[in-house]
């Protein structure tokens, strides 16, 4: 029998700890859980992380940077209105994808899992859906207050769509998705 590679083994260690941390929660995600059901065994998982925080965290950013590469891809050369709703439909279509990533990220940012350089790291990422956000308002699409509130109204229904799906295990119906974005652009006064 074939050996699997490194790289198998670092998602299948990945796919472990997303499971886990979706399906049983943060506490649960520890070394020995990991490691038994990513079918290695805990030396190779000390192998790839130091501890349950570095595992945690190194997971939540290599999960972060797939996220907000997906995220920001519909948005290059569109309009402001197909960016924001390319954006916001890549979001649903990643939790559609990988419903317990999805839901590590909710659960593992919530917790703060990540150290102050970590957070700096991460900070672009936030910087740039925000700017996208912000062309909309330049261009006046959009005409919230500001540009807090629009990120609320905009980001705030996606993820409670995208988390409702995720926990009940369904997918989002495309006409739900539509509807609900619809309903937030004209919200934001969105021509």
């Amino acid at each position: 029998m074939k050996r699997p590679t490194k790289e198998a083994i670092a998602e299948r260690i990945i796919k472990a700890v997303t499971t886990t941390v979706a399906t049983q929660g943060i506490g649960s995600a520890n070394m020995a859980t990991v490691a038994k059901t990513a079918q290695i065994s805990a030396g190779t998982l000390y192998l790839h992380y130091e501890s349950k925080e570095d595992m945690l965290q190194q997971v939540y950013l290599h999960i972060k940077r797939d996220f907000h590469a997906k995220l920001m891809a519909p948005t290059r050369g569109v309009s402001a209105k197909q960016a924001v709703s390319g954006m916001w439909h890549a979001l649903l279509t990643f939790q559609h994808q990988d419903p317990h990533a999805f839901l590590f990220l909710e659960t593992t940012g919530a917790a703060q899992v990540l150290t102050q350089t970590q957070k700096t790291e991460i900070a672009p990422m936030q910087t740039e859906v925000e700017s996208v956000i912000r062309s909309a308002i330049d261009q006046n699409v959009i005409s919230p207050p500001s540009l807090g509130v629009a990120i609320n109204i905009l980001i705030g229904p996606a993820l409670h769509l995208a988390r409702k799906h995720a926990l009940a295990g369904t997918r989002i119906p495309q006409d739900e998705a539509d509807q609900t974005f619809d309903m937030v652009w004209r919200s934001l006064g969105g021509l």
